[in-house]
């Protein structure tokens, strides 16, 4: 894929009912700033938070990197998030970067 459409590439935050949100499209360099704008609100009102990851496209550090933050994000009102279909390059990530003891508990059947 040529460069000029990597930085096309759309990244998405739906809500897909009062405390589940899917994310769809690239969690790259390109796309976790918009991501991240996109997601600020999600922590107000939720103690428990699930975000759907099974529309994600491509990953690289970055995306997993918003994983972190958005976990912080939650702690930081006292709530937790629970990932829901982590994409096997996520997960690939996780373990290289050696954090996916902060991913346990999420979906910890993906991390055996």
């Amino acid at each position: 894929m040529p460069s000029g459409d990597q930085k096309r590439a759309r990244a998405d935050i739906q809500r897909l009912d009062t405390r589940s949100y899917g994310v769809s499209g690239p969690m790259t360099f390109d796309t976790v700033t918009e991501l991240w704008r996109q997601s600020e609100h999600m922590f107000e009102d939720n103690t428990v938070l699930e975000i759907d990851l099974a529309q994600v496209t491509r990953t690289d550090s970055a995306g997993l990197s918003l994983l972190v933050e958005w976990m912080r994000g939650a702690s930081r009102q006292s709530g937790r998030v629970e990932f829901l279909n982590l994409p096997d390059q996520m997960l690939a990530l996780a373990r290289v970067s050696n954090v996916e003891h902060l991913l346990a508990g999420k979906r910890s059947e993906q991390l055996s």
